[in-house]
């Protein structure tokens, strides 16, 4: 999965285009509970989940789709990595979302 995000290096060797505690330091900071955050934003949302996320369940969606208005909830016939895996789900997506405000 990473093997389109490699650089060249002028020595003929090859290097991510990021530093890897970057990813841990992201990874970390996205677990907790951020329910604050969610339901502070007032503004329309678009929740896309992708059928065999292992990131995000169902049940989980449901919760947030549920507890924050102007919601949309699509789900995806996919992993957590949609824009890889349906590209063209996730345009249609965000068309019928934008086409609804």
């Amino acid at each position: 999965m990473l093997g389109g995000a490699l650089r060249p290096l002028p020595d003929g060797g090859w290097r991510l285009p990021f530093h890897p505690q970057d990813t841990v330091t992201s990874e970390t900071a996205v677990h907790g509970d951020h329910w604050a955050q969610w339901l502070a934003a007032p503004c329309p949302a678009l929740l896309l989940r992708g059928t065999a996320s292992q990131v995000l369940s169902a049940r989980h969606a449901a919760e947030m789709t549920a507890r924050r208005p102007r919601t949309t909830h699509e789900t995806l016939d996919a992993d957590h990595f949609l824009q890889l895996r349906d590209p063209e789900g996730v345009h249609a997506a965000v068309r019928r979302f934008l086409a609804r405000l």
